[in-house]
């Protein structure tokens, strides 16, 4: 069993809420290098600043479309995925338009998604399917369109108000996409004992607000289970 520090590779950092301060990001880069997380996520518009803090070092920055809704357009999504690429971010997580698929409208889902991967190459797309929201039959439909669609990673949901990350929805995950599609668990997760759970379940990244309370085990978590 992998102590903390050891987990901190497979957590990407992330920093989201209301009036992020330029302070702010400058300071979760600097957790994600002292502490060695896989990537810090940054909001879209501080990618430059996350960047510039990175400077030369091997560290990764990450940014969200369309979070936490996915209610754009397809032109709009695609556009913001463009852009997170020419300002040089290392990974993309995307929502997706839950809507459509709730709505029968499984092929302008599915359309969505893919002009998102298209958009946003090389860089690869991660995608938020918010699973807790959805029948068996409709999750179903939503791994198929994402892998159709050529996702690098699919993730359970965007955040823990939609439902917070389990080992038995990541092992279903797993179990859904082919190898060379990676699996991200995110919602709620705020303990150590939460990443070792869904990392055992087949998750390959977690998503997390907590990281530095999670890998030092100090520190008051950030949010709650319902946060990111």
């Amino acid at each position: 069993m992998l102590p903390p520090a050891q987990l901190a590779g497979r957590i990407q950092h992330a920093l989201i809420g209301e009036a992020i301060t330029e302070k702010q990001v400058r300071t979760h880069v600097a957790e994600t290098l002292e502490h060695g997380f896989d990537a810090a996520f940054v909001p879209a518009s501080w990618v430059w600043a996350a960047r510039d803090e990175m400077g030369s070092t091997a560290g990764r920055i990450g940014a969200f479309i369309d979070y936490p809704y996915g209610a754009g357009t397809t032109a709009g999504r695609s556009a913001e995925a463009r852009a997170l690429v020419d300002a040089g971010v290392d990974e993309i997580d995307a929502t997706v338009n839950i809507g459509y698929l709730l709505s029968s409208r499984t092929a302008e889902f599915a359309a969505d998604i893919k002009a998102l991967v298209e958009a946003a190459s090389p860089i690869g797309v991660k995608v938020m399917l918010e699973l807790p929201l959805l029948t068996k039959v409709q999750r179903e439909r939503a791994v198929q369109a994402a892998v159709d669609a050529g996702v690098a990673f699919v993730e359970n949901a965007s955040r823990g108000a939609v439902g917070i990350a389990d080992p038995a929805t990541i092992s279903y995950l797993r179990r859904s996409v082919p190898p060379s599609v990676g699996v991200k668990a995110t919602g709620g997760i705020k303990t150590v004992e939460q990443v070792r759970a869904v990392l055992v379940a087949g998750a390959d990244l977690v998503g997390s607000t907590a990281g530095v309370s999670i890998v030092t085990g100090a520190g008051r978590a950030p949010g709650s289970l319902y946060s990111y």
